[in-house]
């Protein structure tokens, strides 16, 4: 295990999670709506899989101008992972916030993970302060973080390979850590 303590993470909480991470995920490979909404994806256009997303999450898909539409497929295309900094004017639209960028960047690169609120709260059970708020994408930013911190630092066993994206395998397991 890495030197937690140095980080300011709980280690006896972090080395449970990722114990029972395996377990917590165990079901996600039988996830047909995810998977559903991953692959219908991965075969759309970039705008497309926007509106796969946004019909994920429970919005209203945008019928946006074309000028908006072409900003915001900009802004998806050019993002490179970690760095979440392009998506700050996306945030200035009427009706999008980090939680629901977040869902597109997922969808588009499979690397960014989606924003949530549960698994913001097991982070911060964790040791480690990461504010669930969408209005704020530098708080997403922060997420993005721990999130690849704990990809990089997880034991061999503890990040079970299920032929999904780890970002959502990690994001899964927090919202159902306790």
């Amino acid at each position: 295990m890495i030197p937690v303590q140095l980080y300011g993470v709980d280690a006896e909480r972090c080395e449970r999670f990722y114990e029972e991470l395996p377990a917590l995920v165990a079901g996600m490979h039988d996830d047909l709506e995810y998977q559903s909404v991953i692959f219908s994806a991965k075969e759309a256009g970039l705008l497309e899989t926007v509106r796969v997303a946004d019909r994920w999450m429970g919005h209203d898909p945008f019928a946006w101008p074309e000028d908006i539409a072409m900003e915001v497929e900009m802004a998806l295309r050019t993002a490179r992972y970690p760095d979440v900094g392009l998506f700050e004017h996306l945030m200035t639209l009427d009706g999008v916030d980090a939680a629901r960028i977040s869902a597109w960047a997922h969808l588009v690169s499979r690397v960014f993970p989606v924003y949530s609120e549960a698994a913001c709260a097991s982070l911060e059970a964790m040791g480690l302060p990461t504010p669930f708020r969408p209005d704020d994408i530098a708080s997403y930013g922060l997420y993005v973080s721990r999130i690849e911190g704990l990809k990089k630092h997880a034991p061999a066993a503890g990040l079970p390979e299920i032929g999904l994206p780890r970002a959502r395998v990690l994001q899964v397991g927090l919202e159902r850590f306790a």
